[in-house]
């Protein structure tokens, strides 16, 4: 477990100095192989855009954005569904599907890309983002990374996306009349989605004390008893995503 811990460390420092896609990129793969992967994948999408950093090889990449295999990716799909951390293996996920998701499998295997685990982000405002980390047939125990490290990977995820999406894209901003501060805005957020001060802490990359002054100004502002019904108040006034 210290070894996870070590990486996550470096990760957090590395990925919170990054200010481009290269740097990102970087310290995400160095964390990628101190975990004993082979392929990290960072990929966010809107309706009109999206961002990719990874270290797939690129001609995988031009073809899976090409193909908008994200329609078909059984991965994806999951990911848009479900919150939490899940493995995958490209033989289980193929199982019983059409010829095409066969395909998009087996085409994935000739890059070495068989099986992960995949971390989905809510990201709001109709937003997706996820990120992965893959191997080949002979990677590592899935079941057994997870055992050992689930929150770490967790957030490595989220705050790797959180970095991202405050250094390399123009904020979604907030109503020029909310009552809150963009700071206070996104800790509800993350509360919203069950984060503990700890972890939002570790996203945002200040203090848990900073983390509950935030917190406690929001629930001021917004005239609520507690911040359980200030993440209420914000989420029915379209204040938070």
């Amino acid at each position: 477990m210290r070894r996870f811990q070590n990486a996550f460390e470096e990760f957090i420092d590395g990925v919170g100095t990054a200010s481009d896609k290269a740097a990102f990129r970087a310290v995400a793969e160095r964390a990628t192989q101190r975990l004993g992967f082979s392929y990290f994948a960072y990929l966010s999408l809107t309706e009109h855009s999206y961002t990719l950093i990874s270290t797939y090889p690129k001609e995988w990449t031009t073809r899976y954005l090409n193909e908008r295999y994200d329609l078909i990716d059984p991965v994806i799909i999951r990911a848009r569904r479900d919150r939490d951390l899940f493995r995958w293996s490209g033989a289980q996920a193929s199982s019983g599907r059409g010829n095409r998701v066969k395909r998009f499998f087996g085409e994935a295997a000739e890059f070495g890309i068989e099986k992960g685990v995949t971390i989905p982000i809510p990201a709001g405002f109709d937003r997706f983002a996820a990120f992965t980390f893959a191997a080949g047939r002979h990677g590592p125990d899935l079941d057994e990374k997870i055992a050992d490290a689930k929150e770490v990977l967790q957030l490595m995820g989220m705050y790797f996306h959180a970095r991202v999406e405050t250094m390399l894209k123009q904020p979604v901003g907030l109503d020029s009349s909310s009552p809150l501060s963009q700071r206070e805005a996104e800790c509800l957020a993350w509360t919203s989605r069950g984060r503990t001060m700890d972890q939002i802490g570790q996203i945002l990359g200040i203090k848990t004390r900073t983390i509950a002054f935030h917190l406690d100004s929001a629930r001021a502002r917004l005239g609520a008893e507690n911040v359980a019904h200030a993440v209420a108040l914000a989420l029915r006034r379209g204040l938070i995503p």
